[in-house]
C-alpha cells in the first residue's frame, strides 16, 4: 500500500512539475508585439536624393513637397501652356509612391472649364512624373511603403 501511495505521489509531481515547466519554456518565446497601426501617418517621408540629410521629419515633408513641386512646375512650363481665356484653378493631383520608390498618378482633380482650355494636362503630369528620379521610399516600421499625396498646382494665368 506504502508503494502504491509513493508511486501516486510521485506520479502526482512529475506530472505537475512537467506542466509547470512546460509553460514556462513556451512563456520564454513570446514577444510582444504592439498591434495598434496608425495607417495614416509614416515613420519617413519619400525623399527625393537632395533630400535625406535633412534630419527632421517636417522640414523633409516640406522639401518633397518642394522638390516635387518644382519638378511638375519646370515640366509644365516645358510645354508653355497658353490659354485662350484667364485661368485661375487649383488642379489637385494625387500621387502615388510605392514602396519601391516608384512615383505615378492616380488621379487629378480638375474642373471642367480647365480642363477644357488644357485638354492634354494629365498626359503632361504623367510625362514629367515619368522623369522624376526614383525616390527613396515612405517607411512605416522600418519597412517601406506605398504612400499617396495629394499635390496642389496653382494655374494662374
Amino acid at each position: 500500500m506504502l508503494k502504491q501511495v509513493l508511486s501516486l505521489l510521485f506520479s502526482i509531481s512529475v506530472f505537475v512539475s512537467c506542466s509547470y515547466f512546460g509553460n514556462k519554456a513556451k512563456n520564454e518565446g513570446i514577444i510582444l508585439v504592439d498591434t495598434i497601426v496608425d495607417f495614416n501617418t509614416v515613420d519617413a517621408f519619400p525623399l527625393f536624393p537632395n533630400c535625406e540629410h535633412i534630419p527632421t521629419r517636417e522640414k523633409q515633408q516640406i522639401c518633397f513637397q518642394v522638390e516635387m513641386s518644382q519638378h511638375i512646375y519646370a515640366a509644365l512650363k516645358e510645354h508653355q501652356l497658353n490659354a485662350k481665356e484667364i485661368v485661375n484653378d487649383t488642379v489637385l493631383i494625387k500621387l502615388r509612391v510605392d514602396n519601391f520608390g516608384k512615383t505615378s498618378l492616380s488621379e487629378i482633380k480638375i474642373s471642367k472649364k480647365t480642363e477644357e482650355l488644357f485638354p492634354h494636362f494629365d498626359s503632361l503630369v504623367k510625362i514629367s512624373l515619368e522623369k522624376l528620379p526614383t525616390l527613396q521610399p515612405a517607411i512605416k516600421r522600418d519597412m517601406p511603403v506605398t504612400t499617396e499625396f495629394i499635390l496642389p498646382i496653382v494655374l494662374i494665368n
